[in-house]
């Protein structure tokens, strides 16, 4: 009986074992499998959406990146990812590489449009009709029972409504410190944007930098102490928003972190940055516990392991920097699902000019050029699921090049980013000729 049981278990083994032999997967098939289609970048049909399901339905954060800016194309298909990831899978928040206090302030209004929306809480790199459609969806929401929270996670200087806001609310309360708030404000960012034009980020003008720190600081404390000072006051003043002072408060304090940001050397000052961008995400879940988020910024700023990436500058290969990204990676694991954009070719806007440039086109057995293989328009590739290497995935366990803008570029150029796909994200979205953005 034994012998005869045994006898049945080998013939099993061994009848699995040729089929398994005999199934030879193609490249082909490989890519048909394992790489999927997004057939639209504006449908509000989501069916071709549905492979996201599984993947992104019990997570707490899905950051959304781009390798550059100014591309019109990303800013369409986040907004309708967005919308699909908040009609179909409850994420109830969209938070932006942008101002803390700006977005919050604009989110506590009442009477602003869509466009007066967007253009106050958020950088003015994203100002297009693309990312416009977000803000009008955004403010359809929130008459709904199932509103789509704005919220910003950045340090830096977006726009003048919130100085405006916030000195309106001190107003209610004191005329004087309000008016004092508002034109120390003015002349602080006068006095370092005046800086920053001559001369930009550079670490051989740090005494000048230091000046500015060294005048504005007790003034921003003095604030700070105010606000605390009467908080119960200004909280009765907007009962239904408990996050209000709270958001003032992170703004002011980290006002001289901006100008710490523009003395040192780029890596540094990103660090400076993301730290505090890491920070005020983690404070932002916190205070709302149940909400599912959704995190918008540049893929060096949401990749999981971004001091493991090479950039080209000047000539020289060096080390990024230690991102966003990579600090809420180590402590929210498996909890967040990260995506990187990018593109295979098509025009984009420069950064600061924001005139048309053409992409250059991707290098051969380049990661996008890898993608691409699927023969797709708009192609997604999961990464998280594959554990282990074979021929056909090895391309997401070692190194690759990418394109992107890089730590100082204006534009695009092609690879001058060196990492491991899978140690930097959980997918990817690779478009195939993209646009500037409308403006």
């Amino acid at each position: 009986m034994l012998k005869k049981g045994m006898s049945v278990l080998l013939t099993i083994v061994i009848t699995l074992s040729i089929a398994a032999c005999g199934k030879v997967e193609t490249t082909e098939e490989w890519y048909d499998k394992n790489v999927d289609e997004i057939k639209s970048l504006d449908s509000e049909d989501y069916s071709d959406l549905e492979f996201l399901r599984p993947l992104l339905k019990d997570k707490r954060v899905v950051s959304l990146g781009e390798n550059f800016h100014s591309v019109g194309d990303y800013r369409t298909i986040k907004t309708r990812l967005i919308k699909y990831l908040h009609e179909e899978l409850g994420y109830d928040a969209i938070g932006f590489e942008s101002g803390l206090g700006e977005c919050e302030m604009v989110m506590n209004s009442k009477n602003l449009t869509a466009k007066q929306m967007m253009e106050y809480s958020i950088l003015p790199v994203w100002h297009s009709q693309e990312t416009l459609d977000l803000f009008n969806y955004i403010k359809e929401q929130k008459e709904t029972d199932s509103p789509l929270d704005l919220f910003g996670f950045d340090m830096q200087f977006t726009s003048m409504y919130f100085v405006e806001y916030m000195a309106q609310w001190l107003e209610k309360v004191d005329e004087k410190v309000a008016e004092d708030y508002y034109n120390m404000e003015v002349e602080f960012f006068q006095s370092y944007y005046t800086l920053i034009n001559k001369y930009g980020f550079d670490t051989g003008h740090r005494e000048k930098y230091q000046k500015i720190i060294d005048k504005y600081t007790s003034d921003y404390d003095k604030v700070i102490e105010y606000i605390k000072d009467n908080r119960s006051t200004l909280e009765a003043i907007y009962r239904k928003n408990d996050m209000l002072v709270d958001s003032a408060l992170r703004t002011l304090e980290n006002r001289m972190n901006i100008v710490r940001m523009s003395m040192v050397d780029n890596v540094e000052g990103y660090e400076i940055r993301d730290v505090i961008m890491a920070d005020n995400v983690k404070w932002y879940m916190k205070a709302n516990p149940d909400k599912k988020i959704i995190l918008w910024a540049h893929n060096d700023h949401i990749a999981k392991n971004t001091s493991q990436m090479l950039a080209l500058e000047n000539d020289e290969w060096v080390n990024s920097f230690v991102s966003m990204g990579e600090l809420l990676s180590k402590e929210l694991g498996n909890d967040m699902y990260v995506i990187g954009f990018y593109m295979q070719g098509g025009k984009a806007s420069a950064i600061t000019t924001q005139e048309p440039f053409n992409i250059p086109s991707v290098p051969k057995d380049s990661l996008e050029e890898i993608i691409s293989r699927s023969g797709y328009k708009t192609s997604f590739v999961d990464l998280s699921q594959h554990k282990n290497k074979n021929k056909f995935n090895k391309w997401m366990f070692t190194n690759q090049y990418a394109s992107e803008d890089g730590l100082t570029a204006e534009i695009i150029r092609s690879n001058v980013s060196q990492f491991i796909p899978k140690q930097q994200y959980d997918g990817i979205i690779l478009l195939d000729q993209v646009s500037p953005p409308k403006k």
